[in-house]
């Protein structure tokens, strides 16, 4: 009752406890997963000489937008902050990259940065497309030559095999080919970008689907269903390229894109040892992204198909010059994790299920021994084996039971008997055997793997 004699009415007040759509909660067991995958593409892309970096979440509007492309655009996470500036959240990494570099002009040349970092793009979540996700990517600025972007394929093929995805299709093309046989079938400049953000759409949503959306910017049913079929042209790469320098031979930009191909897959034939089958010329890979200026790729896992592309990237080098540096040369990739562990898993990978919180619990018999039983898993960890001390003051049989849950393959038991004898019951809880040691023979064993 308050002082007006009225009784106060209680209303119970549920959170959402519902994450946010497209996002995911990452607990220790697929932690252990995501870490060992970092570190492992960290593993390369430090051995070909490229540096960490780490940017913002958030950056200007304006430098997302710059040339982003009116659908991704439309995928920006944007607010106002209180002093009504425009921020965004990075949708991807090179825009950041780009900035660091025409604010940074004196760095010297070539520029290698990699970065493992969380993106967010607005968009459907779906199989192998969430909303908040990671980019483990790479940035070479400084180089237009060919062995750069030859050199971008070996380091995303390498990391991606270090991580145990073999079974992968390279697929490449130059934006500039595409560019050109859209000007050949009518195409205005002012469309030209559009015609690409479409064509990007052909192997997700079909032939019909891009001969309708082509129509809307000028192109005919008959011409549209032309320019898909030349795209599609089949046969060896050598003959890919034969063909489609036909329909390129008069335009400088178009035997550039050509003659380039041609020379970074050699590369990747003749220095990195790639495989003839590794590598695929597709004319209607241009990626979505408006800033790409000519060399594009995709990388695909064969067994995991349905999921897109599980890396991607290509040379920008107006970007930097675009956003108010100096021009530059630039080329670069992005591995998608989520992607990649998910392509792991369909191959039947066990190494991403190899989880174990701790390899010793170290459990106390009552609280008399609660400080030896420190000392012990003290002693331990000083050794780097990690240890678990069970602090709840349970039944032993409740501890071997979690201590079995957890997967944990050792437990030692410390009680009064154990400390006077200097002796401590270890039990093996794989092998469900159990021994008295001290602890120096625990150590040993535990180390050279011998209990």
């Amino acid at each position: 009752m308050n002082d007006f004699g009225c009784s106060y009415l209680y209303k119970e007040v549920t959170m959402n406890l519902r994450r946010p759509r497209g996002t995911r909660d990452y607990l220790p067991a697929e932690m252990c997963v995501r870490r060992r995958i970092f570190e492992r593409i960290r593993e390369v892309f430090e051995s070909y000489g490229y540096g960490e970096v780490q940017t913002p979440a958030f950056e200007h509007l304006e430098l997302l937008e710059a040339k982003a492309g009116e659908e991704v655009k439309e995928q920006i996470y944007w607010f106002k902050d209180k002093a009504g500036r425009k921020l965004g959240l990075r949708f991807e990494l090179t825009t950041s990259i780009a900035r660091v570099v025409a604010s940074n002009p004196v760095m010297p040349k070539p520029i290698r940065f990699y970065y493992i970092q969380p993106v967010w793009r607005y968009e459907e979540p779906q199989r192998g497309r969430l909303r908040e996700f990671y980019h483990a990517g790479i940035e070479l600025i400084g180089v237009k030559s060919p062995s750069a972007d030859a050199e971008v394929i070996a380091v995303t093929c390498r990391s991606l095999k270090n991580c145990g995805l073999e079974d992968i299709k390279v697929k490449v093309n130059d934006r500039r080919i595409v560019e050109i046989l859209l000007r050949e079938f009518g195409i205005s400049e002012a469309n030209i970008e559009t015609s690409l953000r479409i064509l990007d759409k052909l192997e997700k949503r079909g032939r019909d689907f891009i001969i309708k959306e082509l129509s809307k910017v000028g192109v005919s049913p008959e011409h549209g269903s032309k320019l898909i079929e030349i795209l599609g042209s089949e046969g060896s790469n050598e003959e890919k390229l034969e063909k489609i320098e036909k329909y390129v031979k008069d335009w400088p930009e178009g035997v550039s894109g050509s003659r380039n191909l041609r020379m970074i897959i050699e590369e990747l034939y003749d220095g990195y040892g790639f495989s003839e089958d590794t590598i695929d010329i597709d004319f209607s890979i241009v990626r979505g992204l408006a800033y790409y200026t000519g060399f594009v790729f995709e990388v695909k896992a064969e067994q995991s198909l349905d999921i897109g592309s599980v890396a991607g990237g290509g040379r920008y080098d107006n970007l930097i010059g675009l956003i108010g540096g100096r021009d530059m040369p630039a080329t670069g990739m992005a591995i998608g994790v989520e992607r990649l562990i998910e392509a792991l898993r369909n191959t039947g990978n066990t190494d991403l299920n190899e989880y174990r919180i701790s390899e010793v619990i170290v459990i106390p018999l009552g609280d008399k021994c609660k400080v030896e039983a420190i000392k012990v898993a003290e002693t331990l960890r000083d050794e780097g084996i990690p240890t678990v001390l069970d602090v709840t003051g349970r039944r032993i049989s409740s501890a071997l039971e979690y201590a079995d849950k957890m997967k944990i393959r050792y437990a030692i038991i410390v009680g009064e008997r154990e400390i006077r004898e200097g002796k401590y019951t270890l039990k093996n809880l794989e092998k469900w055997d159990e021994r008295k040691l001290s602890l120096k023979e625990i150590l040993e064993g535990i180390i050279r793997g011998k209990l």
